[in-house]
């Protein structure tokens, strides 16, 4: 009997372009935060609920009687993280940080990059407000809010 062979690995990358549909909801969504710099959300007829991101029924009522309200930039931290580590895996000097926002006016909240703070400085509960890309830069996805930033009191 020959011993096993040694399992050899072949470094690669593989990239596959792909366009996703954003949907009506989602359309519109993008298309207000490019042009008119405006969040926005829907709000179930039926129980009052906030929906951001916007969708076009209620999960809760199950009907499809939404109307679109804007929530507006401000909100609060409801969890954060920091990382040291780019999206490859190399060790930064400076973390990033990301942080679920939920909008004042709204049920639900984004996702998105926390900036102009230190880890340190950040806290769940603290208020935060939307800084967004200048107009003419905007490209109509989520990128157009640059990131969410302390709102000095």
């Amino acid at each position: 009997m020959s011993k096993a062979a040694k399992p050899m690995t072949i470094a690669g990358e593989i990239t596959i372009p792909y366009d996703y549909s954003t949907g009506v909801a989602g359309t519109r969504f993008f298309t207000e935060l490019r042009d008119n710099g405006r969040i926005m959300g829907t709000k179930c007829a039926k129980c009052g609920r906030v929906m951001v991101p916007p969708r076009m029924f209620c999960e809760e009522c199950f009907i499809d009687d939404v109307e679109w309200v804007e929530v507006g930039k401000t909100g609060v931290i409801q969890t954060f993280a920091e990382s040291y580590l780019d999206t490859t895996g190399k060790r930064l000097k400076e973390p990033w940080m990301l942080g679920i926002i939920k909008l004042d006016n709204s049920d639900g909240g984004l996702i998105h990059y926390l900036g102009e703070a230190k880890p340190e400085d950040l806290k769940i509960g603290m208020k935060v407000e939307a800084v967004l890309k200048p107009k003419e830069e905007r490209e109509g996805n989520l990128s157009d809010i640059k990131y969410f930033r302390p709102i000095k009191e």
